[in-house]
């Protein structure tokens, strides 16, 4: 039976929910043009379910491989060392169903004994992503949690490294990446030097901005009332109540559904 979900990912098989297309096919296109980007929006402003949704339409491709991660869940230890997050990050991809399916797990698998640093992670990488006969985007999710770490801002350089090194031709990396937070990591600095406190630079720097409007317009909100009033069979003024909903919500997504 659907329901207006508040909590977690939107389905649409399961929830009533906002007829999203359009924006999808707005990120489509940043993923097209190889665009790494960060959705940086306030907590439940509908990014995990954005992220969900991008990942099914891709899936649908024989062209793209989307895999979706999240360090949510990831134990503390992982963020100890570039080691450890190494093969942390490795390991995220061998469990992964999509990954799975497509047989690639022995490839990440295969590389956990050679990984020691950031810097060999790089080059596993490079490695595995040359034996994958797709483009792979990888989306990560909730990189709050390691935003703060010293550990996760090399990993973000190391990505960005190699996404100049590709664009030279000299490396192969992933075709896009997506981050989501409620902060732009854009903004943060990654310490150059250990010794040398004053000389920082963003490890994210080579992101495009993610201009996509993530907030619900009244006629937006239609669809959901749409499809609400087709499935319970009930005659309502869809207009009127769309309008008044985006009046007293501003379109924000947690509070629409609410």
């Amino acid at each position: 039976m659907k329901y207006f979900n508040i909590t977690g990912i939107c389905h649409p098989d399961d929830c009533f929910m906002v007829d999203t297309k359009n924006k999808i096919d707005q990120i489509l296109e940043m993923v097209y043009k190889k665009n790494y980007f960060v959705i940086n929006r306030p907590r439940q402003y509908g990014k995990t379910t954005t992220m969900f949704l991008l990942e099914q339409r891709l899936i649908t491709s024989d062209e793209y491989l989307p895999i979706f991660l999240s360090f949510e869940s990831s134990d503390e230890t992982a963020f100890k060392s570039s080691k450890n997050f190494s093969i942390a990050f490795l390991e995220l991809f061998i469990y992964d169903p999509i990954i799975i399916k497509y047989g690639y797990s022995k490839l990440f698998k295969d590389k956990l004994k050679s990984v020691r640093c950031i810097k060999t992670l790089s080059v596993a990488l490079t490695d595995i992503l040359s034996s994958i006969n797709k483009k792979l985007v990888l989306m990560i999710d909730e990189v709050d949690k390691s935003s703060n770490n010293q550990v996760f801002l090399h990993f973000l350089g190391m990505l960005r490294d190699k996404y100049l090194n590709a664009q030279k031709k000299k490396d192969i990396t992933f075709h896009s990446v997506i981050l989501a937070g409620v902060h732009d990591v854009k903004n943060l600095k990654l310490k150059i030097r250990p010794e040398e406190e004053k000389k920082l630079n963003s490890p994210w720097n080579i992101a495009v901005n993610f201009d996509v409007d993530m907030s619900f317009s009244a006629q937006e909100i239609q669809s959901m009332l749409i499809d609400y009033s087709t499935t319970k069979n009930i005659q309502m003024d869809i207009t009127a109540i769309s309008e008044r909903i985006y009046f007293w919500t501003s379109g924000y997504p947690f509070l629409v559904s609410k």
